[in-house]
């Protein structure tokens, strides 16, 4: 079991995304998150892409904090976790081994091992978000739990999960001149998928595709290891800019259109109104909208399910697609989906009426944080070999050993 933090610390997440930022502050209180305060707003300083002006992001991050802070606290007085988001994200596997002198194999042979692949996995012009270990080798033979077994040579084969280190050091300025030290940033596309997946999807197979306003975080599961990722540069902003010069009117008139009368669904030539430049109403059919936002979505489905199925494994073991993120928020998402995808398909989001978050997919990673923070001692073990804190980053590995495979 994963050990849950002490109720008397206190914690704050952040989603930094190109159309808003959340701020979120909370503590454990019986076993479960109990939210102390919280922002969220339209965030500034995203130009295009990987390109920010840190200034001005910078007082994004500032307003939220200053608005969402508890009453009679401090930022310093809590652990501080945030996403990332990189178009240019990439994920490679890296196998390391070493001699076991025909011995058994014990908790510090798997520290060995884990910090050899870790010093090895660097990249010039890459900052190392992320390493799961996929499974051991034990002389050659794939094994999932190697404590206790006789070798000559024990090796590991681990995903990494790598950011351009420019983006990663943009970010960390942003917080860092605002007095605010992240403990631990996390992929967005794998903060999304610990909020929605199920223990079971991800052990039979599963794809979460996270549709923000300028990305799509793709992150997939199998035999409960994560086998694929990737940031696509395409999302909800792509459509409503189609709607805004399609129709001729405001991207604001675009965005609300798409909200209030979006749908995949053809809707029989049902007339509506919108505003247009000159602020008058216009009156359009509905299936005008619909040829609009229909082959938008179809291209992002489309080019999504090309980049997951490329990889043939990925391609037989995937069972399900679970989509979220704001830009899912549209009627008839799911039987498009499941079309195109050929498998079955659910829109992921809180379904607990009474939270604040029920039925709010754009919310999704800001939940996935909350949760990794709460495993961090599971999670954190690389960014402290990174700060080259090695007895600190031991004493986190070996919770992890003792939580996988004590």
């Amino acid at each position: 079991m994963l050990r849950i933090i002490q109720s008397k610390e206190k914690y704050c997440v952040f989603d930094i995304g190109t159309d808003k930022l959340v701020c979120l502050f909370f503590k454990i209180k019986d076993n479960k998150p109990y939210i102390l305060g919280m922002d969220h707003q339209k965030s500034d300083g995203f130009l295009n892409n990987n390109d920010i002006d840190h200034k001005k992001l910078s007082l994004s991050i500032s307003r939220a904090v200053k608005k969402g802070l508890p009453k009679n606290s401090k930022i310093s007085d809590y652990q501080c976790f945030s996403n990332l988001t990189d178009i240019n994200l990439i994920s490679k596997k890296k196998f390391s081994e070493i001699n076991c002198g025909k011995i058994e194999i014990t908790k510090k042979d798997i520290r060995k091992i884990f910090k050899k692949s870790i010093i090895e996995s660097k990249l010039r012009g890459r900052c190392l978000l992320h390493a799961y270990p996929l499974n051991f080798r034990i002389n050659n033979k794939i094994i999932e739990n190697p404590l206790g077994h006789e070798c000559d040579k024990l090796g590991i084969l681990l995903l990494n999960i790598y950011s351009t280190y420019n983006l990663f050091e943009i970010i960390n300025k942003c917080f860092k001149s605002q007095k605010i030290n992240i403990r631990s940033f996390f992929d967005s596309g794998i903060a999304s998928s610990q909020a929605n997946l199920t223990n079971s999807e991800k052990t039979k197979g599963v794809a979460c595709i996270d549709i923000g306003a300028k990305t799509s975080k793709v992150t997939v599961f199998i035999n409960d290891k994560i086998v694929y990722i990737k940031v696509v540069p395409i999302g909800g902003e792509h459509v409503t800019n189609d709607i805004a010069k399609g129709l001729e009117i405001s991207r604001e008139s675009a965005e609300h259109s798409k909200i209030i009368y979006g749908t995949l669904n053809l809707p029989f030539n049902e007339k509506i109104e919108i505003n247009s430049e000159n602020l008058n109403n216009k009156t359009i059919s509905r299936n005008l909208l619909y040829g609009i936002i229909k082959p938008r979505y179809e291209e992002i489905f489309e080019i999504i399910r090309d980049q997951i199925f490329d990889d043939i494994y990925a391609r037989v073991s995937i069972k399900s697609i679970v989509i979220t993120g704001g830009a899912s928020k549209i009627y008839g998402l799911t039987d498009i989906s499941e079309s195109i995808f050929n498998r079955r398909v659910r829109i992921g989001c809180n379904t607990n009426k009474e939270s604040f978050f029920y039925n709010k997919p754009e919310f999704s990673t800001i939940l996935g944080l909350i949760r990794l923070a709460q495993e961090n001692n599971r999670f954190n073990t690389v960014n402290e070999l990174k700060r080259s804190n090695f007895f600190t980053a031991f004493d986190k590995l070996e919770n992890w050993i003792e939580e996988s495979y004590a």
